[in-house]
C-alpha cells in the first residue's frame, strides 16, 4: 500500500473507530432506557390490576398482543447477541 493510501485507511479507520465507540455508548444507554421503561410500565399495569380490583371490577387485558410479543429490550438484547456472534 503506497503512503497516501496508507494514511487515508488509518484516518478511515480512526473515524470508523470512534463511531464504533459512539454507537456502543449509545446502545448501552438505549437498553438502560429501555430497561426503565420497561419497569415503569410493569409498576403502571399491577397499579391498574390493583385499582380495578378496588374497584369492583373485572379484569382485563391490557394489551394481549405485548404478553406474547417480545419486548424491546429483548429485541436489542437480541440485536446485540447477533452483532457479537457476527450474524
Amino acid at each position: 500500500m503506497n503512503e497516501i493510501s496508507e494514511k487515508y485507511v488509518a484516518k478511515a479507520l480512526e473515524g470508523y473507530e470512534h463511531n464504533y465507540n459512539g454507537i456502543t455508548e449509545a446502545i448501552g444507554q438505549m437498553k438502560g432506557k429501555l430497561e426503565e421503561l420497561v419497569f415503569q410500565q410493569g409498576e403502571m399495569r399491577e397499579g391498574i390490576v390493583e385499582m380495578r380490583e378496588l374497584l369492583g371490577l373485572e379484569a382485563e387485558e391490557l394489551d394481549p398482543s405485548t404478553e406474547a410479543a417480545p419486548t424491546p429490550l429483548s429485541l436489542v438484547n437480541q440485536a446485540l447477541g447477533e452483532i457479537e456472534h457476527g450474524e
